[in-house]
Parts: C-alpha cells; sequence; structure tokens
C-alpha cells in the first residue's frame, strides 16, 4: 500500500449549498486517493439524496459522526488544486458563524457562478487569427467582391502577431468572413488562453494635482500605516478630494507588488471609479460587479488570484474575492445600505472586509462624507483613526442650502415657483439642474375616482407603482407585472388617475416645461442595460445645460462639474419613518445629493422643499452639517438603548398561513427564553411593517444585549431550534445580524 493512502485520512467534511448548518461526511476512494492529494478549498461531486451535488473540501478527518457504514464514498474530484484559499474558507467559516448562516450557501456565495456549476477555474480559450504564407501576400483587391472578407484579411495583415476573437468581435470583424478565407488556405487558427479579465493601463495622461494641507496629512497618516491592520475613516464633505487621497496610498503599495481591492456600493460607481484609475495607474486592474457575465466574472477572479491584477474594483460581493498579495482594502461611500445584503447570505460587506484586513494585518481605509453612526462611533471611541477633509478641492465652495417652505403654496407639477425660476436663471447661464426624487416609475398608487380602488399587489400589502413608458403596473417588493389598467375593475368607471408623482412623471412634465433643454433620467430603470449608466453619464458631460433627474443612484460619487443648482422635491422623506434609522439615512441622502452643486469652479445652490422648514433635524443640518447632526443623534440613539450601543439581531419567519409564523416565534420564545442571559433583551413577536410579502405573512422577533457575546449565544440556541421545529413545516425562516432594516 502506498504511502500516501497510509498518511490520508479516510473522511472529508464537505459543505453544500444546501439550507442546512452543518457538514456532510464522505469517504475517500481509494482510487482518488491514490491519484490526488486532496485539501480544504476543493470541490467535489457527492452523493446527496437520490440525486448528486457539488460541495467544497472544508476538512479531512480520522472520524465521522455517522455510523462508517452508511457514510457514503465521494463521487468525483473537479479541482487539481484549491479553489478556495486557506484565507478566504477561514473567513467564510467565521462569517457564518457570525451571522448564523448555513457554511454551505457561505462558501458557494464566495465563489463566481461559473465555480458553483462545476466548471474549471481556468481562463476560457480563444481562437487567435494569423495569416498564411498566401494570406500575407494576397493583394487585397482580389477579395473586392467578398468586402467582409477583405476587411478581415486587411486587419490580419496588419496584426502580424495576430488577432485575437475578441480583438475581431470589438473591430466588428465578420466571423463568418475569418471562417471563409481560413477554408481559402488565408487564414489559420489558434487557440490561446483567454486572460482579457485585466488589461495594462499604459496611457496615464493625468499630472496628480497638489494636494491642500488636510489632504496631505491624511495621506501621510495613511502610508505611515499602511503595513499594519488599522482602520480610518476618511470624513470628507462632498468634493475634498477623498478619492485623491486614497490614489497617493495605492500608488505606493502598487509600486511594492501589493494589490488593493476596491469596493463601492453600486454598479454605476464602477465604471467612473475605473476611468480614474486608468489615466492614473500603469497596471492590470479588473472590475468585479453583477452585470457582468458569469463567463467575465470567472476570469476578472482568476486575474485576482493569480496576483496579476493589481487593482481590484468591486462591489458587496468583492469582499470575497481571492488576492494573494492583497496590501489594502478601501471601501467607498461606507455608509451605502448596499454593502449588505438583504436576502439569503445577510452579510454586511464592510465588516466583513475589515474582519478579512485583521486577518491579513492589512489597512482598511472607509471614504464618505456621512459616515454611517457605527463608524462615527468607532472613531469616536478611538478604535478607528478619524480624517477629516473639511474644504474642498481646488477652488470650489461648499454649496448653500436654502429651505423652501411649501406650507400654503400652491406647486406646478411638484414644484414650487421658487425651484422653477431658480432652474430657469441656472439653465439660461449654460449650466445644469439636478432634481433628486427617490421614488421611480411614473406614480406610486394608480385610484380610480368613482369608487376610490387602489391597483394593489395580489402578493403583497403594497400598492402597484405605474410604469406609463413600460405601459405596466409594478410590484418593486415582489417583481409581480401586470399591464397597465385603464377601467376600473370593480366599477367599470375609465375615470383612473395617479397619485404622487415619480422620475419618470417628473422627466415627462419638465420635458413640456423645458422644451429645448436634454432631460436625462437616472434610476434603476432606466440604467438596467449593460453601460447603460455609462452612456449617460457620458451624455452629462457633452451638455452644458441639462436637467438631470434621478433617485439615490445620483447621490452618491458621481462628479458633474456644470451642476450648480440641486433641487430636493420631497426633503421630509424620512423624517418620520417607522425606522428609528429613517433620520440617519435621510441625512446622509439630502447631504450627498446637495454635494452634487458647485463641484467646479462655479457655486452651487441647493434648495430643499419642505412642509417642516423649521423641523429640528432640518435645520441642524442645512445650519450646522452632518457631523453635528449625526453627533446629536448618535446621543438620542445612546439614550434609547438604540444601534450601535446595542448590538442587534432581527429572526424573521414567514408562512403562508397567516397565523403560522407568529405562532412559531411565540413557542420559541417561550422555551428558549428562560435559558438566555438576564442581559438579552426580546420584543415580540410581532408583524412586519409589510405583513404579507410575495405572498408569504412575517412576523418578527428582536433581540438585542449590550455585549455581542451572550447575544450570539442565544442567536445560536434560535437557531439551533428553528432549524429543527421547520423540517416538517413549510414556515421559512431568516436571521439577521446587525440587521439595517426594520422589515
Amino acid at each position: 500500500m502506498s504511502e500516501a493512502l497510509l498518511t490520508l485520512p479516510p473522511y472529508i467534511k464537505v459543505a453544500l449549498p444546501v439550507p442546512m448548518r452543518t457538514l456532510f461526511d464522505y469517504k475517500v476512494p481509494k482510487a482518488i486517493a491514490l491519484r490526488h492529494e486532496l485539501k480544504p478549498g476543493m470541490r467535489v461531486k457527492v452523493p446527496f439524496g437520490k440525486s448528486s451535488r457539488l460541495g467544497v473540501i472544508v476538512a479531512l478527518s480520522d472520524t465521522c459522526d455517522w455510523d462508517p457504514e452508511q457514510v457514503k464514498p465521494l463521487t468525483s474530484l473537479q479541482d487539481e488544486s484549491p479553489v478556495i484559499t486557506a484565507e478566504l474558507m477561514a473567513l467564510c467559516e467565521w462569517a457564518a458563524r457570525y451571522y448564523h448562516h448555513p457554511i454551505g450557501d457561505v462558501i458557494f456565495h464566495a465563489l463566481p457562478v461559473l465555480l458553483r456549476k462545476g466548471e474549471n477555474a481556468e481562463f476560457r480559450t480563444e481562437n487567435w487569427w494569423f495569416t498564411t504564407p498566401q494570406g500575407q501576400s494576397l493583394d487585397l483587391e482580389q477579395l473586392s467582391r467578398a468586402p467582409r472578407q477583405q476587411d478581415f484579411l486587411k486587419a490580419v495583415q496588419q496584426h502580424p502577431n495576430g488577432l485575437s476573437q475578441h480583438a475581431a468581435s470589438v473591430l466588428d470583424l465578420a466571423p463568418a468572413a475569418g471562417k471563409s478565407l481560413e477554408e481559402k488556405g488565408l487564414l489559420r487558427r489558434e487557440p490561446r488562453s483567454f486572460n482579457k479579465g485585466g488589461e495594462k493601463h499604459a496611457h496615464q495622461t493625468q499630472v496628480p494635482p497638489t494636494l491642500n494641507p488636510e489632504q496631505m496629512r491624511a495621506t501621510e497618516h495613511l502610508l505611515d500605516y499602511r503595513h499594519q491592520f488599522n482602520v480610518s475613516l476618511l470624513d470628507g464633505v462632498t468634493g475634498s478630494g477623498k478619492t485623491e487621497v486614497f490614489l497617493r496610498v495605492m500608488e505606493r503599495l502598487i509600486e511594492e507588488g501589493k494589490q488593493v481591492l476596491v469596493m463601492v456600493p453600486e454598479i454605476g460607481l464602477t465604471p467612473q471609479t475605473l476611468k480614474r484609475f486608468e489615466i492614473r495607474f500603469n497596471t492590470d486592474i479588473v472590475l468585479m460587479h453583477s452585470n457582468m457575465s458569469d463567463r467575465e466574472r470567472l476570469d476578472a477572479w482568476l486575474l485576482a488570484a493569480s496576483g496579476h491584477a493589481k487593482i481590484i474594483i468591486g462591489t458587496r460581493s468583492a469582499a470575497f474575492i481571492p488576492a494573494p498579495n492583497l496590501g489594502m482594502i478601501v471601501i467607498d461611500e461606507e455608509h451605502d445600505t448596499s454593502y449588505k445584503q438583504h436576502e439569503g447570505f445577510r452579510y454586511h460587506a464592510r465588516d466583513l472586509a475589515i474582519k478579512r484586513a485583521q486577518t491579513l494585518n492589512v489597512p482598511v481605509l472607509l471614504a464618505s462624507a456621512t459616515p454611517s453612526y457605527e463608524s462615527l462611533t468607532n472613531a469616536l471611541q478611538k478604535r478607528f483613526a478619524w480624517l477629516k477633509l473639511r474644504q474642498r478641492a481646488g477652488n470650489a465652495h461648499i454649496p448653500e442650502m436654502e429651505r423652501v417652505d411649501l406650507r400654503g403654496k400652491s406647486l406646478v407639477h411638484g414644484f414650487s415657483e421658487q425651484a422653477l425660476a431658480s432652474m430657469k436663471l441656472c439653465l439660461e447661464r449654460k449650466e445644469q439642474v439636478l432634481v433628486f426624487l427617490n421614488r421611480r416609475g411614473y406614480a406610486p398608487t394608480l385610484m380610480c375616482h368613482q369608487c376610490g380602488w387602489i391597483a394593489a399587489c395580489d402578493h403583497c400589502d403594497v400598492n402597484l407603482t405605474v410604469h406609463k413608458r413600460a405601459n405596466k403596473l409594478h410590484c418593486h417588493h415582489c417583481d409581480t407585472q401586470k399591464a397597465l389598467l385603464h377601467t376600473c375593475p370593480e366599477c367599470q368607471s375609465e375615470e383612473l388617475f395617479t397619485v404622487g408623482e415619480g422620475t419618470e412623471q417628473i422627466e415627462t412634465q419638465l420635458s413640456t416645461l423645458f422644451k429645448d433643454v436634454p432631460i436625462l433620467r437616472i434610476d434603476r430603470d432606466s440604467t438596467q442595460r449593460k453601460s447603460a449608466m455609462a452612456k449617460l453619464t457620458q451624455k452629462i458631460h457633452e451638455h452644458d445645460q441639462a436637467i438631470l433627474i434621478g433617485t439615490q443612484m445620483l447621490a452618491k460619487g458621481h462628479h458633474f462639474p456644470n451642476v450648480t443648482l440641486v433641487i430636493i422635491m420631497d426633503a421630509d422623506a424620512g423624517l418620520f419613518s417607522s425606522d428609528f434609522r429613517g433620520m440617519e439615512r435621510t441625512a446622509q441622502l439630502i447631504t450627498q445629493v446637495a454635494g452634487r452643486a458647485g463641484r467646479a469652479k462655479k457655486p452651487g445652490h441647493v434648495l430643499l422643499q419642505t412642509y417642516h422648514p423649521d423641523h429640528a433635524a432640518i435645520e441642524s443640518l442645512c445650519n450646522l452639517g452632518y457631523e453635528h447632526f449625526a453627533i446629536d443623534g448618535l446621543a438620542e440613539r445612546k439614550s434609547l438603548a438604540l444601534p450601535p450601543f446595542y448590538h442587534q439581531v432581527i429572526v424573521r419567519a414567514e408562512s403562508g398561513n397567516e397565523q403560522e409564523a407568529m405562532q412559531l416565534l411565540s413557542a420559541m420564545r417561550n422555551d428558549l427564553e428562560p435559558h438566555f442571559a438576564k442581559e438579552v433583551y426580546l420584543v415580540g413577536p410581532y408583524a412586519a411593517i409589510i405583513v404579507r410579502k410575495a405572498g408569504q405573512h412575517r412576523a418578527l422577533i428582536s433581540i438585542k444585549a449590550a455585549n455581542r457575546a451572550p447575544l450570539h449565544q442565544a442567536t445560536q440556541m434560535i437557531s439551533d431550534w428553528l432549524e429543527l421545529s421547520t423540517r416538517q413545516h413549510r414556515i421559512r425562516f431568516a436571521i439577521d445580524v446587525d440587521p439595517l432594516e426594520t422589515y
């Protein structure tokens, strides 16, 4: 018997993408043990129930928890080397424990989709075209009757080192023409490994600007501590040059051979971030976001894993991307709730990135003009270094914020007379206006004038949103869609009207008021297609005068130098929210949107339309700024024992039966509460704000404690109890640690 067989543990513990919080034991067949060295992080095919599944080895073991006769052997080994490194495996195991989520689901979340489906962890191959001696010497005029073949051969003749399939596609050359030329003996094909995911950006055109004293101090601090774990909060007003600060630090780290992970909250920010980096760095850059194809994401993942990509730009899931030489993690717009996953594996990418950096002993930089209350608390308690930038870069000034009192005023399409007059003056100066309304669609409600019927979702306790351009009614919660109705289903009246405004309606109305002005709408509907966001931002830069209409997508990180007027249509949204985070989010949105104005030499002006101009929160924000507002808000949170001073977990149960979810959580509380530590507080069960969503009735229990340890002990007991109790019932449950939603 070989030495390998004598030393190899006979069992492997495998993580499977199933909703069970456990690992599964399998035997290692001798045939596989003889030919391969199994390691944690490799993928295997294993029998599961009546089918087979792809899993990932988490550990090798000499023992198993079952009768050895009942343990099945694995079917096949998918990899020759681990697809998940030991570092990322440890991160996944920590995340599964911290967020009380099934380990298999966490590990598979960390893999690109194609690897979850069993594809090899290899770059794709693509064809390269080369001329034959006959093709190189051929006079192109001989192909004048076949212009596509003529163009194809000309392009290949001009590329003596070969023309890739990707390049042929970019040049809009017909694949059929290449095949015809190959049949004529003029071209030959050769398959080669495709590693287009990262490009060499050797066209540095930007001369770095001179740093102001605040930027200089922040840069020096970050450079001094760049070789050890620490967290710095770069708290800079909009337009203060935060990006320039971390570009300087990245420059040094890349010179030292390190990789840098830059996380952004929205797909829409990745093109402009890429462009900014392209003109500064002569290195490989990869993108990772959900608008890429599965193949593009795998190629980018492989480039990062190989260490070739020195800069990785990604959204939330990029927290798991492999990077063997990681030197720093930058989290831009760190306050943004997009970093929190709200369904399935409910992790927070910012917190996960900090944990990862701590393990690797590398620094983390959190950047924001409106830091989250959690990060501000850590800065106030000296856990994070607090680097403040309070002046705008260059000669730009912070815009003036003015409250427009709407009480007793008649509005024109939702705008006050002052707002419309200001828009007209701004456009006459050949400048741009940004109109902010955080509601997409045409209108949030469709109502019958005769009987009062309202178009409601059949599956959720919400109204359907009207989308006139797409001629549909759409539920933004469960994605149910219906054709737009023109007759009331209750009384057959044709007097249906819309209530409230959305961005689509504002676009239509402003088109009639300002007929000769380009109007550009930026929301989730207008940016669904690939590259749509990049095309819209390009149009914004092409026009001197324009009206931009958008949701919170426009509030984040965009630089539009000719925007001098910002109109916030509904500054009161969130002031009276049932969510204790409502005020924080409202202040962040208002500050971020206001920051789009006056970012260049021209002064900026912000109009906040409000029915509550004397509200303490709006007064504080306008007169004293976000930092003062947030510190007051933190004092209130502390007095009410709310996060971030108390830690919270929300447990949700959902069932098609209205009573079952509530009964399940009541039984759970009765069984377990006597065993919890005294410092753990429970509230509920109670109905969710939207009780019925996607046909499921939802009940909640909120748990909180001043210290994490007893809270997690209680949550683990809850997780075990619910998993056991729901196996025979069609009731689903979810555990949300550090929730950002009140559900």
